[in-house]
């Protein structure tokens, strides 16, 4: 039996509410004889409370798949020095426990080094390199480049010349890299020079199974939002409360549609700073059919969005049209394709795979007006034709972010 690590400090298996790439693909690999081996941090940036309080935490969630916890130092806001010490602090974590996890779990064939952040990838070389293996570098979000066009950092900053560095040397160094984002080689062989034989894309998986058994559990959602979404046409969004995710662009839009006498509810779940601003504009706009939850489980949030009629989506940071020029990777697009909805996107990029899917339809980022032109359009639409959204969606998803078909690629680029 061969095995497989992964290296993703934010990864968790979905009832911790992290990221649940490594999980599908985890999963499938396990069902195909590989044993997986997840190590991460056991504090969760989501929800900046710890997993578990133990130095090594394990949890073994179906045959052949390892979840390996590492306790790390905590955070209370997801910038600033503090984050920065929880970073490095799981790269040493991860350095001075592989031998044990090795010697209980199994030495690697084949070590991954996941980004956000890429100290990740320094600890996967140093493994792969003890072991003499071969070492891949996944990349889900171009650090520091997304810094610098966001305006945020300068070009001379020097974290951003630290973590150029890195990058550029963890992609030199990759036998593989593994990019998530659809237009990824642009930046990495076009600007970077790295050879194109050395990557791979391989977007985000849909464990559609797990999707559809979840999209079941209604009894998973609140009370309030149970009743808040029993009745009226319904437009969700799941995700973080910040500007560039549009929360203030969809209230905006609700606005006008209740302007306009119009029954359209809109229902927000998650986390992040604006949540106050949002409820601050709800009250003072007096808007009567918006709804603001904290986080839910994830496994609830099928649940939801199977019911809605409409999920929003947005992604743009003000004033920097090139953060986002080569795509991005967002799981929830995934879910929300899949969820039989309409699916309203507001993004730059007319390429982008919720337009091209016919799973729903792109509007311009930060116009109000549009959004609520599409959602009142999408509202007015016979049935067949506003459902046919949910099935152009679903179809997508099966036939190219289905986790079965992601596996079989995945496989290739660790072995082959």
């Amino acid at each position: 039996m061969k095995t497989i690590w992964i290296i993703d400090h934010y990864s968790s298996e979905p009832q911790y509410g992290g990221i649940s790439r490594q999980f599908d693909f985890a999963k499938e690999l396990g069902k195909r004889g590989y044993r997986v081996v997840v190590v991460a941090s056991g504090f969760s940036h989501f929800t900046h409370k710890y997993i578990s309080e133990k130095n090594i935490f394990v949890n073994r969630p179906a045959d052949n798949i390892f979840y390996i916890y590492l306790k790390t130092s905590s955070y209370e806001t997801n910038n600033g020095l503090a984050r920065a010490q929880n970073m490095l602090d799981f790269m040493h974590k991860v350095l001075r426990c592989e031998a044990a996890i090795a010697k209980k779990y199994g030495k690697p064939d084949v070590v991954t080094g996941c980004s956000v952040h890429p100290l990740a990838w320094v600890a996967a070389y140093k493994v792969a390199k003890k072991y003499k293996i071969r070492f891949c570098a996944e990349v889900r979000d171009f650090w520091p480049r997304i810094w610098v066009v966001s305006g945020e950092k300068k070009p001379y900053d020097p974290m951003v010349l630290f973590f150029g560095w890195i990058q550029r040397w963890a992609f030199q160094k990759a036998d593989k890299v593994i990019y998530s984002m659809a237009h990824g080689d642009k930046y990495i062989c076009g600007e970077l020079g790295i050879p194109r034989s050395k990557t791979a894309l391989i977007g985000q998986p849909m464990d559609c199974e797990r999707f559809d058994e979840n999209a079941k559990k209604k009894e998973l959602l609140p009370e309030r939002i149970q009743e808040f979404i029993s009745d009226g046409f319904i437009c969700s969004f799941a995700g973080y409360y910040m500007t560039y995710e549009g929360v203030y662009v969809m209230l905006e839009a609700l606005k006008i549609l209740e302007q306009k006498g119009m029954p359209i509810k809109m229902v927000f779940v998650g986390s992040g700073q604006e949540k106050e601003g949002m409820l601050e504009f709800i009250r003072s706009n007096k808007l009567k059919n918006a709804l603001v939850c904290d986080r839910i489980l994830k496994e609830a949030v099928p649940a939801l969005i199977s019911q809605s009629d409409i999920c929003m989506a947005h992604l743009e940071v003000k004033g920097h049209k090139e953060v986002y020029k080569y795509g991005v990777s967002k799981n929830k697009v995934n879910e929300y394709l899949y969820s039989g909805s309409c699916t309203l996107y507001g993004f730059l990029y007319k390429d982008d795979e919720v337009a091209t899917s016919g799973g729903g339809m792109v509007f311009e980022p930060y116009n109000a007006f549009d959004l609520a032109e599409k959602i009142e359009s999408v509202y007015h639409m016979p049935k067949d034709e506003r459902k046919q959204y949910g099935w152009n969606g679903r179809k997508y998803i099966r036939n190219n972010r289905r986790v079965e078909v992601l596996a079989d690629q995945m496989l290739k680029v660790l072995f082959d």
